[in-house]
Formats: structure tokens, sequence, C-alpha cells
């Protein structure tokens, strides 16, 4: 039996904008939209099951459960 991995665009996608906690410099870095962006963390957040961000008057903030995944993945990817 295979494993079940979170699709690594949404990974990748993920761990910029929480390093940079905004969308758009993530954007830049990986050269997507903000809008790609946006739709991967949010196809993440559906696979996982969880929301990682909190998304307040166009502000980004880690959640308890995104700060921890975003070192895991951080560590991971580097």
């Amino acid at each position: 039996m295979g494993r079940k991995l979170p699709p690594f665009a949404a990974v990748r996608a993920f761990e910029a904008a929480a390093r940079h906690l905004s969308f758009a410099k993530a954007a830049d870095e990986l050269c997507l939209s903000p809008s790609a962006i946006s739709h991967q963390v949010r196809a993440l957040e559906e696979y996982l099951d969880t929301q990682l961000f909190e998304r307040r008057n166009n502000k980004l903030r880690l959640t308890l459960t995104g700060d921890a995944y975003a070192g895991k993945m951080t560590t991971l990817l580097d």
C-alpha cells in the first residue's frame, strides 16, 4: 500500500507563504500569482482538514497548527 502524501506544490506554496507571511511575496519567490498561492494553501488546508493561516484584513497569521507545520516543512525542504 502506498503512502498518501500532500501535494508537493501545495506544501511549497504554504512553506513560502509561512516564511514571508505574505501570499504576494511567496508568489514572487515561486514565480506564481498570489491567487495561485492562495489556492494551493487552501488545497493543503482541505487535505489536512485544518486551518493553517488566520486571514484578517489582508494580513496573514499562522495558526498554532500552521506554525508547527511550517517549522517541519521548512526543515524538510531545506
